[in-house]
């Protein structure tokens, strides 16, 4: 009778043991998954900014390259004119 109620009371043990293990894995993997959210809407975000730079540097690139282009154009018809 001894032998059980030890066997039993170190089962209870271990099973407790057991449990409380496994709700602190499940509270770490909850603040895992959180941390992960987090991360990825700050990459998100970041890579949201990134392509919004790029495309307004590239329209301010197409910009200045227009208007120097113009400049030369007209550098041209003046000595074209002045010449012809």
């Amino acid at each position: 009778m001894e032998t059980i109620s030890f066997v039993l009371g170190m089962a209870s043990v271990v099973v407790i043991a057991i449990a409380i293990v496994a709700v602190y894995a499940f509270v770490k993997v909850r603040e895992h998954r959180e941390e992960l959210n987090i991360l990825h809407r700050s990459i998100s975000e970041t890579e949201n900014n990134i392509h919004l730079r790029i495309n307004s540097e590239t329209a301010n690139l197409y910009s200045v390259i227009d208007s120097r282009f113009d400049k030369l154009e007209s550098k041209l018809k003046e000595k074209q004119l002045i010449k012809g």
